[in-house]
């Protein structure tokens, strides 16, 4: 007998794998079941100015945004209402910045379909969406919209009347009155071929050639811009502004200063950008 107090007690070979299979139930149990923290929502009522496609005439919109937090996902965010409200917001503004004012009932509900569908905010765990969209606009706001429009309109009445001008000029001084013979046919084609009275006309047309083919003449900077327009006829009154503008910035790299100081003066850009100077050459090596 052992002269230890305590009996000398030892777990025989069924106790020893009884006592592994319940440490590994007991393990694979563990495994089996991992902690998923439940998801929180969230909604914030939320009003707010939307940019139209005019500067300065915004929409009014109302609505209710939910979110949630999935902590599954590896990203975090400090401010998830923020992200939530900002998220919707861009989302809702690339939508009513290319609209107008006039558009706003049908706006809505393209907003609602748009921001119903609930999208985890970039970078963060944040999921959101919204709903009850009301979207209005000030009766100012809708009157400066629909004088907008008027003007829009107006000019662009005016644009292509001057196209069809350009086009016309061009037509006649080009093709028609660049002979007699030319310009006698044409006449004839337009006034029921009546010979005889075409040829009472001649000395007349043949006046108009002359004069037609006469070309006053120009400074140098005129003769340039006129070139450009010609070959390019369709360019609205912005766009030639514009290519005025790059030719003088070409005339001061190439030409100098005075060249295009001159030029600038000459076309009517006295108070346009300051011409490009000759650039520096490095000295070769």
């Amino acid at each position: 007998m052992s002269s230890r107090p305590w009996p000398d007690f030892r777990p025989g070979p069924l106790g020893s794998l009884a006592a592994w299979w319940r440490r590994r139930r007991t393990r694979d149990q563990d495994e089996q079941y991992t902690f998923v923290p439940t998801p929180t929502a969230h909604q914030h009522p939320f009003e707010t100015p939307l940019p139209s496609a005019v500067y300065g005439l915004d929409f009014r919109a109302r609505m209710t945004i939910h979110w949630r937090v999935d902590l599954t996902t590896g990203s975090r965010h400090a401010a998830p209402r923020s992200a939530a409200v900002n998220d919707i917001i861009h989302r809702a503004k690339t939508l009513t910045e290319r609209s107008m004012l006039v558009h706003h009932a049908p706006l809505q509900h393209q907003l609602g379909a748009e921001l119903a569908a609930e999208r985890q905010v970039d970078g963060t765990h944040v999921w959101a969406r919204a709903d009850g969209i009301e979207l209005t606009v000030d009766e100012a706001d809708m009157e400066m919209a629909r004088k907008h429009i008027e003007l829009l309109q107006s000019t662009t009445m005016r644009q292509a009347e001057r196209d069809a001008e350009r086009a016309e000029i061009k037509y006649l001084r080009d093709e028609v009155l660049t002979d007699l013979s030319t310009a006698t046919i044409w006449w004839l084609v337009r006034n029921g071929y009546e010979v005889e009275q075409a040829v009472a006309l001649s000395r007349h047309l043949a006046e108009l050639v002359g004069i037609a083919s006469q070309r006053r003449d120009h400074h140098w900077a005129d003769t340039l811009v006129t070139s450009f327009e010609s070959a390019l006829p369709r360019l609205d009154d912005g766009h030639r502004a514009d290519v005025r503008l790059h030719l003088a910035k070409a005339l001061g790299i190439y030409g100098g200063s005075t060249v295009a100081a001159e030029f600038a003066a000459q076309v009517g850009l006295q108070n346009g950008a300051k011409p490009l100077t000759q650039p520096e050459i490095p000295p070769s090596p």
